[in-house]
């Protein structure tokens, strides 16, 4: 497995962003936002924006939304790998989860994704994310609907399973 890390996203980072995300809107996978939103985005206290960095290349992006959230829910709004398939995805999501307990202090951190994509849903499930409500919420693509699921994982669920160690010091 390739050395990844999650770096803070800069204003150079946005092509790769736009590139990437778009790439994967079209095949149905996630929503995309242009450019404006993007950058009002990364303005924002509410947002973390982060680039899955490997060796010297962007291999994907991180967007949390909820940072500022009283009741301490973090959401996941969008996570996207360059090229699937290798395991990074899973590597970046135990970094995000880390991220969300460990330094935001989150008391949940959730999603929703699309009900067909079946690799998404092992993935989350594979690290503790359960299914919060049967399919409910409707996102129309084009002419197609899809159906939405929301998708959560609660800290108490989260430190039951860190080692000993990083429970002792959050």
């Amino acid at each position: 497995m390739n050395i990844m890390k999650l770096r803070h996203t800069t204003p150079h980072d946005i092509p790769f962003l736009l590139e990437t995300e778009k790439r994967f809107a079209r095949l149905g996978f996630v929503h995309s936002d242009d450019i404006v939103t993007h950058q009002q985005q990364m303005r924002d206290p509410d947002y973390a924006y982060y680039t899955v960095q490997e060796r010297e290349n962007p291999a994907g992006y991180v967007i949390l939304r909820g940072l500022t959230s009283a009741d301490r829910s973090l959401e996941l709004k969008r996570i996207v790998i360059a090229e699937p398939g290798h395991g990074v995805g899973t590597q970046v999501l135990r970094a995000v989860i880390d991220k969300a307990f460990c330094e935001f202090h989150a008391h949940r951190l959730w999603l929703d994704v699309f009900e067909d994509n079946h690799r998404a849903r092992h993935v989350y499930r594979s690290l503790g994310f359960v299914e919060e409500t049967t399919p409910s919420k409707f996102f129309q693509n084009g002419d197609r609907q899809r159906l939405l699921i929301v998708m959560s994982m609660e800290e108490s669920k989260q430190r039951q399973k860190m080692p000993l160690r990083l429970r002792r010091e959050i």
